[in-house]
């Protein structure tokens, strides 16, 4: 099942990878998920010192380094400059990944749930059914795992 958002996050992450390992424009671009996620970005065609340009820049700082932040910025407006384009929530962009981390992380006791739904700002019954949707699927063979 394709979910809503996936495509873009996935192309920035694809784009990203060109410049710094995928494992770090992985984690970037799901920063960049978890703090504009759910609104319309405009990406500048060349860096300037705007406040949105600074945030972005910050938040790939804070993930990845000023290093690979410098490159993704440079390889986001490249691909997006000049455009207005959408970003998912982490949780839309990243629900596989995230589904198999609470799986990897939940080890059945409420401490853990507890620790679970403030690390990933959802309800316990989200932690409940993530896992065991993972559990499920990954019983029947059909768990298919994508990491963007």
């Amino acid at each position: 099942m394709r979910r809503k958002g996936r495509t873009v996050a996935a192309d920035m992450i694809d784009g990203c990878a060109a410049v710094v390992d995928r494992e770090t424009a992985v984690k970037a671009i799901r920063e960049v998920c978890r703090y504009f996620g759910g609104q319309y970005l405009y990406i500048p065609v060349h860096k300037t010192a705007g406040k949105t340009t600074e945030d972005l820049h910050g938040v790939l700082r804070d993930a990845a380094g000023d290093p690979a932040a410098e490159l993704m910025l440079k390889k986001l407006m490249a691909l997006y400059g000049g455009y207005q384009i959408y970003i998912p929530k982490e949780e839309t962009a990243f629900h596989y990944l995230i589904i198999k981390e609470i799986y990897e992380k939940y080890d059945g006791t409420g401490a853990t749930l507890g620790d679970l739904c403030r690390e990933y700002d959802i309800s316990f019954n989200a932690v409940y059914e993530f896992y065991h949707e993972y559990q499920d699927s990954k019983a029947q063979g059909q768990f298919q795992f994508e990491e963007n």
